[in-house]
């Protein structure tokens, strides 16, 4: 149990520091922050310096139910929930018609800005008369106008067509041009300054349509809620009240005249129809007097009546000559019987000539019978009387013959007015059907006539009291703060992004960086590898050299450490100076450099120390020992049987009496033939009696395989990394000697630590013992071969 919350203990430990050691990797560079912080403050000053406020309108609605007619609201109107559709109301808000006619109405297609030093922002009251005689619908592209003022007049910049007009007065009107508008500007009563420069830019109606459906915003205030909420954005509050306001009236009476629409639908219809049915009552009219007169009809009954008075009258009167014909007759057989006697008188005959006749034809025949009792029959006045009596009877017989021909002709006359007037009479149901007809097509038409003057008269009222199609909740209002650019959040953000920048550009650093930084980058590399330690980069040429056995700056001590690792390699059994072989993958690394100073930190301990420059190649140890590169060294003993090589070995350091330098000498054509003819190994052998520890400076591992020849005559290798120039992709290559035993008992000394990215590295030596070296250098020495 206890060794369990010890591996916690430790997990968390190793968390802790590893945490720590990602800050101080940041931290680092913490003249990155300040500068940024600083750049990002003073361009958020800048921005918002320049920056227009922006301020927000908004404006509330409800959707009225249309309502059929003028009636009250039922029990079910008030408890029943509303039907309307917010989302299409919100789109035919936002619709184009809309919108268009708010751009017009507004001028929006209009764009003026006051063209300042570094921008130039929207105008929206100018010191100057505008009249525009541009036609909305005729903007095909946009144009942009440039417009100066001075005290001598205007000057006109088209940049379309790339033509400059000046006027020579203050008003554009007096003066002859092509422009779409007129300017003037009356300076006296006018406070602003008229060297002002403002640019105008018309755009198409389209165009302006689409700007303005991307700023304004319609939303519903809640799924539940009726109300919808309009917002509008821009730098102007009265401009943005003026705005949505218009868009709110212009909704309105969109919603207004479709509700009137039927109305108005319906009195055009009924217009119409009036026109029509005017023409078919006219017709109907003149049809029925036509009809009538055709006819003989005033009125039906009344000509019914009439009609059968006609022909009762017209039967009495056919009877009454037919009886006249029958007494004619009579008196006709009665005057063809000879005989002479009187005749009937007063019968019924109606003709006064033939009751004369008769009249007097009787009188003769009372004359003739006095005669005859007081003559006798042979008197010669009867026979007078009897020859006026016989031509009165002739006379009566003529008479009557012609009243029975006369009767005749008007007995005929009656019978075919009779006819006549039973035809009428049988034809009046007809007449009266036709009439009828005609009449009732009159009345229908009256009726649809009276019906459509009732529902025009409805119609004109319900037009005239439309209600309207919304509610206004609230009007445009707009808030005395201008929700952008919100100062406050904008320091915080610059403050915040300039602290997030070089955070992003140092992960990318450390996300794409691939070479050796830190000690920590070598164990996870190398985790079953020996650490010897590190050298810290150092800038100053008088510290490169550990030179002093008391010396106690940081690259000596940081070399005591490497010795005294370096001695935990060291096989304890060898009867002999041991033999340690420093070299790294490539070249400029630093392995002559640590070589030395190990060599003379084992020399400050007072052991005799031998200093091998085996780097054939690209020897570097002359320098640090002041000693002529031509001097004689290894190459001439591994060329010459006969050459000592202790004639070679010198001290190169005073202050070291037991330390001693062999150079490797005149470079060599053939340095992989002299390391490998076995003279080097004779070499060794003899330095090994004489000294306590031989260090050779061997070349690098990629490059030649000079080393590798001689590797494993070496007792340990130290092997050489160099911060912020070791590749870790190279680094397989010595992981790969190590694997396969080209190279043995490795112990890594990381070199130049404290430069560039050596985040993280501070020296600060503290010995128990009772010496303290507080040397806080920091990140800033180190040491470069090549320098």
């Amino acid at each position: 149990m206890s060794e369990l919350m010890n591996n916690n203990e430790n997990i968390d430990s190793d968390i802790g520091a590893t945490f720590k050691l990602e800050i101080l990797k940041y931290l680092y560079f913490w003249p990155w922050f300040i500068l940024s912080v600083v750049i990002c403050t003073l361009a958020c000053y800048i921005y918002l310096r320049y920056t227009p406020n922006i301020y927000k309108t908004d404006a509330k609605i409800k959707i009225l139910e249309k309502k059929e007619g003028i009636e009250l609201p039922s029990a079910s109107d008030i408890f029943s929930q509303s039907i309307i559709n917010l989302e299409n109301e919100i789109e035919a808000i936002t619709s184009y018609p809309i919108l268009e006619r708010v751009v017009k109405q507004e001028n929006l297609y209009l764009n003026f800005f006051n063209v300042g030093r570094v921008i130039s922002s929207r105008a929206y009251e100018f010191p100057f008369n505008f009249t525009s005689q541009i036609i909305p619908d005729s903007i095909d592209k946009e144009r942009t106008f440039e417009i100066f003022f001075d005290l001598n007049g205007i000057k006109i910049f088209d940049q379309e067509n790339n033509i400059e007009i000046k006027f020579n007065s203050l008003n554009t009107s007096n003066q002859k041009h092509d422009l779409p508008f007129n300017i003037s500007w009356n300076i006296e009563n006018v406070k602003t300054d008229p060297n002002d420069h403002y640019r105008l830019i018309i755009k198409p109606l389209k165009q302006s349509v689409n700007n303005l459906k991307k700023i304004l915003t319609v939303k519903s205030v809640g799924k539940k809620s009726e109300i919808i909420s309009l917002n509008f954005n821009s730098q102007n509050i009265q401009y943005s009240e003026n705005i949505l306001n218009s868009i709110i009236n212009t909704f309105n009476d969109d919603g207004v005249n479709d509700r009137r629409l039927i109305h108005k639908r319906t009195i055009n219809f009924i217009n119409e129809r009036f026109k029509i049915l005017h023409s078919e009552l006219d017709s109907i009219e003149l049809d029925k007097q036509i009809f009538k007169y055709n006819n003989n009809l005033v009125d039906i009954s009344t000509d019914a009546s009439l009609s059968l008075e006609l022909r009762s009258k017209s039967d009495e009167e056919v009877f009454h000559f037919e009886n006249q014909i029958s007494l004619t007759k009579i008196l006709l057989n009665t005057i063809n019987k000879n005989e002479i006697k009187l005749f009937p008188a007063n019968i019924g005959i109606e003709n006064i000539t033939i009751n004369s006749l008769i009249e007097e034809f009787n009188e003769k025949i009372f004359e003739r019978e006095s005669l005859v009792a007081s003559g006798g029959i042979n008197n010669p006045k009867v026979k007078l009387i009897d020859k006026l009596i016989h031509d009165t009877k002739d006379n009566i017989y003529t008479s009557l013959l012609n009243y029975q021909k006369q009767l005749n002709e008007i007995l005929k006359k009656l019978n075919y007015q009779n006819l006549k007037f039973n035809s009428d009479v049988s034809s009046l149901p007809e007449k009266e059907k036709t009439l009828r007809s005609i009449e009732r097509s009159q009345e229908i038409l009256e009726n649809i006539y009276l019906f459509l003057l009732q529902k025009r008269e409805e119609a004109e009222v319900s037009y005239a009291i439309t209600e309207p199609s919304l509610k206004i909740v609230e009007y445009a209002i707009s808030g005395d703060d201008a929700i952008f650019p919100n100062k406050v959040l904008t320091f915080f953000s610059s403050f915040f992004l300039g602290l997030i920048i070089p955070i992003l550009i140092i992960y990318l650093i450390f996300l794409f960086d691939t070479k050796i930084h830190s000690k920590k980058d070598l164990e996870e590399i190398f985790p079953q590898a020996s650490i010897l330690g590190e050298i810290p980069l150092i800038k100053d040429k008088s510290d490169l050299i550990f030179s002093a056995p008391n010396q106690r700056s940081i690259l000596a001590e940081a070399s005591r450490i490497i010795s005294s690792n370096t001695n935990y390699l060291i096989d304890k059994k060898l009867d002999a100076g041991p033999i340690i072989l420093a070299t790294s993958t490539i070249k400029g690394e630093g392995k002559t450099f640590v070589a030395l100073n190990l060599s003379l930190a084992l020399a400050s301990l007072n052991k005799k120390v031998l200093l091998i420059g085996a780097d054939l190649r690209n020897p570097q140890i002359h320098k640090y020992a002041n000693i002529e590169k031509n001097s004689h060294g290894l190459t001439n003993f591994l060329h010459d049987d006969k050459f000592k090589w202790e004639k070679a070995v010198f001290n190169c350091f005073e202050d070291q009496p037991t330390h001693k330098t062999l150079i490797a000498g005149n470079i060599p054509p053939n340095p992989t033939q002299l390391l490998s003819n076995g003279r080097l190994e004779k070499l060794l052998k003899s330095a090994k009696k004489k000294y306590d520890y031989i260090i050779l400076d061997c070349a690098p591992t990629l490059l030649v395989s000079d080393t590798l020849l001689i590797s494993h005559l070496a007792d340990v290798t130290v092997y050489l990394t160099r911060a912020n120039q070791t590749e870790k992709e190279i680094l397989n290559h010595t992981k790969k000697l190590i694997v396969e035993s080209k190279i043995k008992n490795v112990g890594f000394v990381l070199n130049g630590v404290g430069a560039g990215l050596s985040y993280g590295y501070k020296y600060g030596y503290k010995y128990s013992y009772g010496y303290k070296y507080g040397y806080n250098y920091g990140y800033g020495y180190g040491y470069n071969e090549e320098s």
